[in-house]
């Protein structure tokens, strides 16, 4: 109890009120009133009703909407009643198929168990639904080629919830510092993880490792950043792990690139930071160094002039992220998606077969799922 107080006192300071009254009450499951001006007729599909959606993609719909979640779903009833319950959700369908069916749906949010987002993602593609799917996209490189083949459709429209991108500080960074064509960029991400249970789901082999569920984030936006400047090619690939029998915790990933790029991710989970994932992100390219302290703080160095800014509520970049298919403030390409997918499920075979070297090719990995798209 006192352990609960501290850490939502500590969201308060990190958080805000209302994103911190939303944390807590999805971990009671209650409803919270909103006060959202805007209320459009409920027209959204929620899959997956776990912690995540409730408290974060939950929240941001609701505030800058209201409850238009118009159904919801879940493999555990208790998820899906509590979920319905508590943003006042007026469908509880008995499966994905029955709530595709409802006419009155436009768009689809998927936040399930990862090995499952592909699958969901291809059904509401086929129903013409517009898409937003969860990190990561696809768990296997034949989940990747059906979902890129569902969104071969004119009017296709898909969404990725890998939210870096879309935080105040990687946007405000990318507006400060001056892109060198032939320049060499350095990016380098320490993140402190949360500590997994032996038993939690991430580590079911069909869920795609760590890589899939939390190191495809840093992939992600090392794809992200390397493309303000133009994306290399090839890449050379190494890993670290402390425990053979665990190469997907306490490890680091370590990519060059034959544009004089440099990448490091370490994903360390010795102890958990009290209030959850810690991040801390450095970058030089040019004449210009970078550190953001955990989203909350941004620090910028070119030459003489030396930039801090601070963001509160801390910003990960979820709002923009989720609302993505309802607002043009920031958009990104889908090919990084795509792109960033490949990387990491390359680095997932790694992991997998205790692989410690590799190359990698982009435009031969794009190639190569091209081939077996167009395969019938």
């Amino acid at each position: 109890m006192i352990s609960g107080l501290r850490k939502f006192v500590r969201f308060l300071t990190i958080y805000g009120l209302g994103r911190s009254l939303f944390k807590a009450a999805g971990r009671l499951r209650i409803g919270l009133p909103t006060l959202a001006l805007r209320r459009p007729a409920p027209d959204i599909g929620l899959i997956g009703c776990g912690q995540f959606a409730f408290a974060t993609i939950g929240y941001f719909i609701q505030n800058a909407f209201g409850p238009r979640i118009r159904a919801c779903y879940d493999i555990d009833p208790r998820a899906q009643q509590s979920l319905a319950r508590s943003q006042r959700v007026r469908s509880t369908p008995a499966s994905v198929a029955e709530m595709l069916a409802d006419p009155r749906l436009r768009t689809i949010y998927i936040a399930s168990n990862h090995a499952s987002h592909t699958d969901y993602a291809v059904q509401a593609l086929e129903a013409g639904l517009t898409v937003y799917v969860e990190k990561p996209i696809a768990v296997t490189g034949d989940q990747l080629v059906r979902l890129l083949r569902a969104c071969r459709g004119p009017d296709s429209r898909i969404f990725a919830g890998y939210n870096r991108p879309f935080s105040g500080a990687v946007r405000r960074l990318r507006a400060e510092m001056p892109i060198v064509p032939d320049g060499g960029i350095t990016l380098s991400c320490f993140v402190s993880g949360h500590q997994l249970a032996e038993d939690h789901w991430y580590r079911r082999p069909e869920e795609g490792t760590r890589i899939c569920g939390n190191v495809g984030h840093w992939l992600d936006l090392m794809v992200h950043v390397l493309s303000w400047r133009g994306l290399p090619d090839r890449l050379d690939i190494a890993l670290s792990w402390s425990r053979n029998d665990e190469p997907d915790d306490n490890a680091s990933v370590t990519i060059t690139s034959d544009r004089g790029d440099l990448f490091t991710v370490i994903l360390t989970s010795r102890c958990e930071p009290f209030e959850g994932i810690n991040e801390t992100i450095n970058l030089q390219h040019g004449e210009t160094i970078a550190k953001i302290d955990d989203f909350r703080h941004l620090t910028v160095w070119r030459g003489s002039r030396l930039l801090h800014k601070r963001f509160w509520p801390k910003d990960v970049g979820h709002r923009l992220a989720i609302l993505q298919p309802f607002q043009q403030e920031a958009t990104r390409a889908w090919e990084e998606v795509v792109l960033s997918s490949l990387l990491m499920l390359r680095i997932t075979d790694m992991v997998r077969a205790r692989e410690r070297l590799a190359t990698f090719s982009f435009s031969e990995a794009r190639t190569r799922i091209n081939q077996q798209i167009e395969a019938t």
